[in-house]
């Protein structure tokens, strides 16, 4: 059984010490695909998306893997990082 509170953790450290990000929430969930499982990672964070670097935020998954698989978890993490100011965004967006 995954330890989503734990991988959050580990997301939550890792984004703040290396992305330099103030996360305000991280939420994982998985996603089972014909031949792996795939964890979901929503990166919530204070700021606008002009704050963050797109280019380092690509190599999340190679800063996170290691420490993902220390701890047995084998699942590819897939990350969105999202601002603060678009949380409720979508709740106004044409259906």
């Amino acid at each position: 059984m995954r330890d989503f509170a734990k991988i959050a953790k580990i997301v939550r450290t890792m984004v703040t010490k290396d992305f330099k990000l103030k996360v305000l929430d991280v939420r994982v969930f998985e996603a089972e695909t014909t031949d792996d499982t795939v964890l979901h990672i929503d990166v919530i964070f204070d700021g606008t998306p002009e704050d963050v670097d797109a280019r380092k935020l690509s190599g999340a998954v190679r800063h996170v893997r290691p420490k993902l698989n220390a701890i047995g978890e084998t699942a590819f993490p897939v990350f969105s990082f999202i601002s603060k100011s678009d949380i409720g965004a979508s709740k106004f967006a044409a259906a």
